[in-house]
């Protein structure tokens, strides 16, 4: 199986509004190099092989007489150390900040004790795979939340800094951007980089910032004259850039916030302090150099970044005050605390805060500090303890006592004993509150080191794990991260702890053997490798011909259906439903497994393509059935039918301008026989069909002038007579030639309202797999409105009836589908699945609102979601806000 990286160039060439890039292919045998590159930004990529510029590359490519994805592909190979590590080891590794280097949006900003987005990944896939909306409630740099958003749930956070906060927010939008804002803020930001120094020395000095900086630090400078000009400068364009473009303006501080302290006088060593002699003297960064180079980092890493299925919400500064600030449940809780004594978060960001005009004073920062968990002993306060004492609400523990009671014999600073009990009785507050806010069967996975203090040991995490087992958890798994020595060599880690509910409650996941154990690895299967996205799968037309027989605009790509249908149906002689079957997709995918197939839709023209591959066609039947259309129409010849009612039809263009007069007429007359006698059989829904098929497109087999053979777009090209009934039989015969291999397994397509009652004969069903319309995409009633026209709407139905569809009624509410789900618990055998394939955009995730709806009726099962961004448009401009696919599973329990 082949798989693939793009690695994006500023001067690649571009021949739309997206950018594209250069797009390296791996075969199996290059796996591990895949696996090692696969996570890098394209910007890590370009540092890695030494070539900043795709001509640059070309040109060396050339001169080793190589292909340039060849070339690169050495080059990858020569500079990758991909050595396969264990488990442990890759928590070891990822469980820092530095493990994360190269990885899209993680080196924004330098956050100390942060860790990598593989991290929180491989906490998540080992410890609770089905995670949906999970919670940070010291978000950091915002990792978790990130990664959440990316796996599409909803990443939950709370933290207190709001330098923090800012950069959050902006990688956060990164994740929002479509393809088309993405490549147009990337450009924005790599011409700012290009003239970066011209742009900004445009602007006047922020004099109000360059007060605040005297009132917050006082006279002892941070920068040289020269960077401090230049940063005074950049906060005047900044705002210019916030009022006039938000977006970028975000980007841009966000480049200004990364470039502050390695263009100052002082250093990040855990702390923030003034660069040595030693240090100063290999000089100082100039400012617009490395404003440049921050600002190509951040727009190269936002071409890398799709737009995230699910999202982030911040919750509250407060961790202590999550629980009452939280109206929803997480499925887990990722985080990892300040460390007792660690850094100090407010000093170490004291810059970034003045600069984003958070810190204009001394008592700014004794403020923040206030506001924060307890972990330094500049943070100390006896008020709160005195007042805990008094209300008896501080956190009793044995182990903590005793060690309190030791700190207090040996402390050299009184301060130490208290900076320890107020952490825990701060962190008590937070932790003793998550498994409110937790869903049943939840976890908490907490990353955390312990400390020492004049030899005395602070047992950090077991403390921790006392409050959290006060509070009905217990510890499942500790996996030592790191492990280090104090100042005076006592042996000191770094953990994660993970924590199950000690009662066992009902899970919303799955467990493994809840599902039958063949939909389960084929389930598991599927939502992993996305077949259907690879090799002859991925292809437009792949499939049995039968899928083309009729265009149809919103038809789900068969390639899907027939993953789904293997996933989640019996190896044969099962029973399945489409409630949204549209042209019969997914129940003709079924049919061809051997499955009775059943299928609902309120379009007549879908419902007949559906009969069309779902019942059973006499052929003979089919071909006197023409042969009477024929007859029909020769008779006609003579007697003109009235166009009066096409006139009030006019979508992209009058419907009379679609076709030839003696064409139109000979439409007419078929039209106006299957009006009359509607499409029941196999027979006669094979030639409707056909003849919708051939009723408007681009090829010599139409029957109009020139259009889109999906959408009739209007008509270009000469009007030229052309014979109804000679372009029917070439298209029945393509599809009879394509019959043999069709099961003679029969099954039915419904008219039928899916918000109604549901036909009595639809029941003991294996599955409903189905895909509803999205929402606010296509309208299908526009979209197919000649073909709906030749199925009998007339110009006053294209008002009243779409009203009806449920692409409509699901705007105003999707309680439409609380029906919907209680007859499909109704009509599902026990243990039989409900499958549902929806699309989340910019305006609506509607995987979530269905999962709200649908868990209320059956178990959730299960959920992922797919990037749809690099789907093909098909020659249509307008594909709809939709930018991912989401799969969501439910069954039915005894």
């Amino acid at each position: 199986m082949q798989t693939s990286k793009t690695i994006y160039f500023p001067d690649y060439p571009s021949t739309g509004k997206t950018k594209s890039g250069l797009t390296i292919p791996f075969s199996a045998e290059d796996h591990k190099l895949y696996e090692y590159v696969k996570p890098l930004s394209s910007h890590t990529i370009r540092r890695m092989i030494g070539f900043d510029l795709y001509t640059e590359i070309e040109r060396a490519a050339a001169s080793a007489e190589a292909q340039v994805a060849t070339f690169v592909r050495k080059l990858l190979l020569a500079n990758s150390r991909h050595s396969v590590k264990s488990e442990n080891q890759f928590f070891r590794i990822q469980s820092t900040f530095r493990g994360g280097r190269g990885s899209p949006l993680h080196e924004w900003y330098p956050y100390l004790e942060g860790y990598s987005p593989e991290f929180v990944s491989n906490v998540i896939e080992t410890f609770s795979p089905q995670a949906r909306d999970i919670l940070d409630p010291f978000c950091g740099s915002g990792t978790t939340a990130l990664i959440s958003a990316l796996r599409g749930g909803i990443g939950y956070y709370s933290e207190v800094n709001p330098a923090c906060q800012f950069v959050i927010a902006a990688k956060a939008l990164a994740l929002t951007l479509s393809a088309k804002e993405r490549t147009r803020i990337a450009d924005q930001l790599h011409n700012i980089a290009q003239n970066c120094s011209s742009i900004i020395r445009k602007n006047r000095c922020d004099e109000s910032l360059k007060d605040s900086f005297l009132d917050a630090f006082g006279e002892r400078p941070f920068f040289e004259n020269q960077n401090f000009d230049a940063i005074l400068r950049a906060r005047a364009f900044a705002d210019k850039l916030e009022k006039s473009d938000p977006a970028l303006g975000r980007f841009f501080i966000v480049g200004v916030l990364r470039s502050l302290v390695p263009c100052s006088l002082l250093v990040r060593r855990g702390d923030l302090r003034f660069k040595m002699a030693h240090e100063l003297s290999h000089g100082i960064a100039d400012f617009f150099e490395d404003l440049s180079r921050s600002l190509d980092l951040i727009a190269s890493d936002i071409l890398d970044s799709d737009a995230a299925p699910g999202s982030t919400r911040f919750v509250t500064d407060d961790a202590r005050k999550i629980a009452s600030q939280m109206r929803d449940k997480v499925d887990a809780v990722i985080t990892s605390p300040p460390y007792l004594n660690g850094t100090n978060y407010f000093r170490n960001t004291k810059i970034e805060l003045w600069f984003l005009r958070k810190l204009k004073s001394k008592s700014d920062l004794r403020n923040f500090r206030n506001s924060a968990i307890t972990s330094g002993i500049n943070d100390v306060t006896q008020s709160k303890l005195t007042a805990a004492r008094n209300t008896g609400t501080i956190f009793q523990s044995s182990l903590l006592g005793e060690t309190i009671k030791k700190l207090g014999e040996v402390a050299y600073d009184s301060r130490i004993p208290a900076m320890v009990e107020n952490y825990f009785y701060d962190m008590h507050k937070v932790l003793s509150k998550l498994p409110d806010v937790l869903n049943p069967g939840g976890i908490i996975a907490i990353d955390l080191g312990d400390s020492i203090y004049g030899g005395v040991h602070v047992p950090t995490q077991d403390i921790l794990a006392e409050i959290l087992e006060s509070s009905g958890f217990h510890l499942k798994d500790t996996i030592i991260l790191r492990e280090r020595k104090s100042r005076d060599g006592g042996r000191l880690s770094q953990t994660l702890q993970v924590f199950t509910p000690k009662v066992s409650k009902p899970s919303p996941f799955p467990k493994m053997g809840t599902m039958r154990s063949y939909r389960l690895a084929a389930w598991n299967e599927f939502k992993t490798q996305l077949p259907h996205q690879k090799g002859e799968m991925a292809r437009r037309n792949w499939g049995h011909a039968w899928h083309s027989m009729c265009s149809y605009q919103g038809k789900l790509k068969p390639a899907i259906a027939s993953c789904l249908v293997d996933a989640l149906m019996p190896k044969s002689g099962g029973r399945m439903l489409d409630i949204f079957s549209g042209v019969g997709t997914i129940p003709f995918e079924a049919r061809m497994r051997g499955h009775i197939a059943f299928g609902f839709d309120i379009s007549p023209a879908a419902v007949a393509i559906s009969r069309a591959k779902l019942q059973k066609i006499n052929w003979e039947d089919v071909e006197n059935l023409i042969e009477e259309l024929e007859d029909l129409i020769e008779k006609g010849k003579k007697n003109r039918l009235s166009t009066k009612k096409l006139e009030d039809i006019r979508f992209n263009g009058p419907l009379v301008s679609y076709f030839h007069e003696d064409t139109l007429h000979e439409v007419l007359i078929a039209r106006k026989y299957f009006l009359k006698h509607e499409p029941e059989s196999g027979a006669s829904a094979v030639v409707l069909a056909s003849l919708l098929h051939i009723l408007h497109g681009n090829r010599p087999y139409a029957l109009s002038r020139r259009s889109h053979p999906i959408t009739p777009f209007a008509p270009t090209g000469p009007t030229e007579y052309r014979n109804l009934i000679e372009r029917l039989r070439m298209k029945v015969e393509r599809i009879r030639l394509a019959s043999p291999n069709v099961p003679e397994v029969y099954g039915k397509s419904f008219f039928q309202d899916v918000t109604k009652e549901w036909p009595k004969d639809v029941d003991e069903l294996d599955a409903i797999i189905t895909s509803p319309p999205f929402f606010d995409s296509t309208r299908f009633h526009t979209a197919n409105w000649l073909r709906l026209w030749f199925s009998g709407w007339e110009a006053k139905d294209f008002s009243s009836r779409p009203a009806d569809f449920v692409d409509e009624k699901q705007k105003k509410s999707f309680d439409i589908y609380e029906n919907i789900f209680r007859q499909a618990r109704d009509r599902l055998k026990t243990g039989g699945i409900f499958a549902v394939h929806v699309g989340k955009s910019s305006k609506c995730d509607m995987g979530s609102a269905l999962r709200k709806v649908g868990e209320q009726h059956l178990r959730f099962e299960d959920w992922f979601s797919e990037s749809v961004e690099h789907c093909e448009s098909h020659g249509i401009r307008d594909k709809g806000t939709v930018t991912h696919h989401q799969y969501l599973l439910f069954e039915k329990t005894g």
